[in-house]
């Protein structure tokens, strides 16, 4: 079994779901995070491609099949989290990616909108950003943050001072995801009002999730320029493994930021053998890290272990972090998942493909 809650890989929902409400009723349940949803399986496309006699793929048909299985996951009203990581997953193929944008900003579920309204100010879709000007007063303000960050990124004027009260709000969702913002906007004054939010403590927050949300703010600090908080999130590296989500959440802040000094932990984290071995997730996060930080650093055969693994959270990561590594030969691999019994793990298969694709 796995020995803690996976953490997903996925581009802009990492932050969302690390800070999810944990007790939030199921419909508003933030992302994949929570192993008692067990979303039905959405129907596969059927692929118009088969191995050739050398075992090869067309990568055009895959991800042809990639977009379509994406499509059928955004039309899963129940499911708030196939939307948001098929959502995700298609920014990857900005040809058919701005009607979902269009639709997400009205999703019912205020992790969809926050990832829609994040996506609009990531890839700046300027043409857009005046639908997210109602998100100014949406009822979450994890989504209002998001709002400020697109329209702010696309050039509009907007009042960043709700940022200021966010960031000292006693809620872990809502403290991280403006931390989160706050690193991205670029705005280095914005520093002192972080480390304030550092030292004011979260009565009644479980410890774990307390650090879960100072690394992210360790990260938007970094972003920020204060370069000595870099010394936290490798010391979190090495959190013992019942607090893997730790871990893994700092490798992977590692793998964004490029911090070349980790890289022999990353290794190690990532290839420790017998009793230094780590939970299949760490070694992941570290593969995943080790990509982002150069190309070729990384072997696939790490998440290759767990292709076929029982857990389909595993199976999911692993899809995800292959599709970050840049190598074409594991296209048929990822072909096959787009079958997997579980709609998460095809998502990602999906995603991994579109990925790959723009290698």
């Amino acid at each position: 079994m796995s020995r803690y809650r996976t953490i997903p890989i996925a581009a802009v929902s990492l932050i969302v779901i690390l800070t999810s409400c944990v007790d939030a009723p199921d419909h508003q349940r933030w992302g994949t995070k929570s192993d008692s949803l067990q979303p039905k399986p959405i129907a596969t496309p059927i692929l118009a491609v088969s191995p050739s006699e050398t075992g090869e793929v067309r990568s055009d048909d895959l991800r042809e099949a990639a977009v379509e299985l994406l499509r059928q996951a955004m039309e899963q009203k129940d499911y708030p989290e196939l939307r948001l990581n098929a959502l995700e997953a298609l920014q990857l193929a900005p040809e058919v990616f701005e009607p979902f944008v269009r639709q997400s900003l009205v999703d019912p579920n205020r992790a969809v909108r926050f990832a829609a309204a994040m996506s609009i100010g990531q890839l700046r879709m300027k043409h857009l950003a005046h639908l997210a000007e109602p998100l100014l007063h949406d009822p979450s303000q994890s989504v209002q943050a998001a709002a400020i960050y697109a329209l702010h990124r696309c050039g509009h004027q907007v009042d960043l001072t709700p940022l200021a009260v966010m960031i000292l709000s006693n809620k872990p969702e809502i403290r991280g995801n403006a931390a989160m913002v706050l690193g991205d906007l670029g705005d280095r004054s914005a520093a002192e009002m972080i480390r304030r939010a550092v030292r004011r403590p979260m009565p009644r927050i479980p410890l774990a999730r307390v650090k879960l949300v100072n690394l992210q703010m360790a990260e938007a600090l970094v972003k920020l320029g204060r370069e000595e908080e870099m010394t936290v999130i490798r010391a979190a590296l090495f959190a013992p493994n019942e607090q893997g989500e730790i871990s893994a959440l700092a490798c992977m802040i590692c793998g964004r930021l490029k911090d070349g000094q980790v890289i022999p932990d990353l290794n190690n984290l990532a290839r420790g053998e017998d009793e230094s071995k780590r939970p299949a997730e760490i070694r992941m996060a570290a593969t995943w890290a080790l990509a982002k930080i150069r190309s070729g650093l990384a072997q696939t055969s790490v998440p290759m272990e767990y292709l076929e693994n029982e857990l389909f959270q595993l199976r999911a990561q692993a899809a995800s972090t292959l599709g970050v590594m840049g190598d074409p030969a594991v296209l048929p691999k990822l072909g096959a998942l787009l079958q997997d019994p579980h709609p998460l793990v095809q998502i990602a298969a999906a995603g991994a493909i579109l990925r790959l694709d723009q290698y």
